[in-house]
């Protein structure tokens, strides 16, 4: 008999997980940067997404008095979805004032 045994070896999957140790000389809790690694919006575009949201709703008004319901009700719904999103957003952020 001719029988050929395969040894499998960890999954890279668990060797991923495992903790690493990189030494003593290297600190448990590396000092953070002083910049942010999250890219926050300026109060530029804030203020520019502001003026387009509003120019898009002038849009939507003209399109529903030529008749485009379709076109006009949907922005009018993509828009309010917007409104719903940043007010849970302020909400959340209370929230976490407390």
């Amino acid at each position: 008999m001719n029988e050929k045994v395969i040894k499998r070896g960890v999954p890279a999957v668990r060797l991923a997980t495992q903790p690493q140790f990189l030494g003593p000389s290297n600190p448990l809790f590396p000092a953070r940067h002083k910049q942010s690694l999250i890219r926050w919006p300026s109060e530029r575009q804030l203020q520019e997404v502001s003026a387009r949201l509003a120019r898009m709703v002038r849009v939507g008004i003209r399109w529903e008095a030529k008749g485009d319901y379709f076109a006009s009700g949907d922005l009018a719904y993509q828009i309010q979805e917007i409104i719903r999103a940043t007010e849970e957003l302020f909400k959340k952020s209370q929230r976490l004032k407390r």
